[in-house]
């Protein structure tokens, strides 16, 4: 029974971790076509994960709710932050923080 127990918390474990990193490749895909739309750049090793909680969706399921931060630049001076909110595997939400562009 024990070994049983053992089997459902690595296999739990193992698809979290899976999950997680299924998660981190659709934010990073969204974030570059949010920058890319803005002619602004992705700096890609700044988009991490900052929370996770439970939260229902539209449908009254519980998922998994994730708070992404991320940094892009336009003027390759200064950096600016923005946020995804990833429920499940779709985008809830995006928000870039206002930039600068440069003058000519």
């Amino acid at each position: 029974m024990i070994d049983l127990i053992l089997l459902a918390i690595l296999f739990a474990l193992v698809f979290y971790w899976w999950d997680a990193r299924r998660c981190h490749e659709i934010v990073v895909q969204h974030c570059q076509r949010e920058c890319e739309k803005s002619e602004l750049q992705l700096l890609d090793s700044t988009v991490s994960r900052q929370r996770l909680w439970l939260r229902r969706n539209e449908n009254g399921q519980v998922e998994f709710c994730r708070f992404y931060v991320f940094e892009f630049c336009g003027d390759n001076e200064s950096r600016y932050q923005g946020y995804v909110v990833l429920l499940g595997r779709r985008i809830a939400e995006t928000s870039m923080e206002a930039w600068r562009l440069p003058r000519d």
